[in-house]
Formats: structure tokens, sequence, C-alpha cells
């Protein structure tokens, strides 16, 4: 049996409502910053591996857990948050005016649609969480996966079976995951049977 854990990022400048910026480069607030040192400070595992996504806000949390215990992080592209809008839709906007823009997007829920060349058609973003359970079996115990909210809900969603393969899955799948809890720092816990059997659950620090 082995165990993986799942930790979004602390609080990012977009998650306060700030103008937008390239979502690669959008950094943790003083807050978040201090979000993460308090959940390492709370930490008991001694990690095997961390693996955080590209963009910078995961890149951040993961360094103060890889200064703690001395493991380099390691950057893994299937951990990458879901870019449903291209930044020259949202270039200049505030957070409530982006919100308005996201809500007409999952009110549409086309699964392959494509806002502009830098951003992710939602069956992209299937393929890169698929992509990564499968090489689940290849992660160590007690490895440490730090990345985005939307990204652990659709891990969920396709540990449970689920597909979404038009406009009325897409649309499950959002109800589904805006009910989890996923706040700032949350952490999930995947357990990995040794018959394979998997097991995804909050976990409480």
């Amino acid at each position: 049996m082995k165990s993986l854990y799942f930790i979004r990022h602390g609080q990012s400048l977009a998650n306060t409502g700030a103008v937008s910026m390239h979502d690669t480069l959008i950094p943790l607030t003083d807050l978040g910053l201090q979000q993460a040192i308090e959940l390492q400070q709370r930490w008991k595992i001694q990690p095997s591996y961390i693996y955080c996504s590209e963009l910078k806000r995961a890149q951040q949390t993961a360094q103060v857990f890889s200064d703690a215990y001395q493991v380099s992080p390691v950057i893994l592209k299937e951990l990458n948050e879901f870019r449903c809008l291209d930044l020259k839709t949202v270039e200049g906007l505030q957070g409530t005016e982006r919100g308005i823009l996201a809500q007409k997007y999952w009110q549409d829920a086309d699964v392959t649609h494509h806002d502009g060349d830098d951003s992710d058609s939602f069956q992209d973003f299937i393929d890169r969480v698929d992509l990564f359970i499968q090489k689940i079996p290849n992660f160590q115990d007690n490895n440490l996966f730090f990345g985005h909210g939307i990204w652990i809900g659709l891990l969920a969603w396709r540990l449970m079976g689920c597909k979404v393969e038009n406009n009325a899955d897409m649309r499950k799948f959002r109800q589904y995951q805006t009910a989890l809890p996923m706040f700032n720092t949350v952490v999930y816990k995947l357990t990995v049977s040794n018959e394979g059997i998997q097991q995804l659950q909050w976990f409480e620090v």
C-alpha cells in the first residue's frame, strides 16, 4: 500500500481578484506564502519526492516543503492548471470580470472548445489528468504533488470512472467539483492498495 498527497497552492494573486496576468506567472500573495509555511509546520510525513506543476504559485508552495525536507522539487506538466480562457481574452480584466467570462464558459460547456492558442480545451485537460493517472503505479509512497484545485477535482472524477463526453457531463463535473472542499493549501490523500484499489479523500493535517 502507498499514499500520495495532493496539495493545492497557497493563496495566489489571482485568488484576490487582481488584474489578469499569464497563468504561469501568477505568484503567491504574502498570505499564500504564510499558508504554505503553516501547512509545512503541521506536516508530519517525510516526502520521498516532491512534484509540482509548471505554474509559479504551485512551485512557490512546493519550495517551502523542499527547503524544509531538502528534497528538490520535480516539475511535472501533467499537474498543470486548466486554462479555459486565453490571456488575450482576459488581459486587463479584474477578477469579477474574469468570473463573468468563466461563468459563460461553464454554461456553454463545450468539451472541445479552444478559447485561443494559449488555452486548453476541456478534453485537453482530461487527457492531461488521465496521463497522470496512468503513471500512478510508478510513483513512490509519500510523494507530494503541488498543484491546483480543479485539477484535484477532475482527478477525483476520473478515479470514480466518470466521463465527460458532452456539455451535460461537463456541467455535472462542474457541479461536483465546486462542491468539494478546495480552499488554499487543502490536501487530498490518494491511497493505493497492493491490489491497485485507489481511494481519494480529503486529508486533514
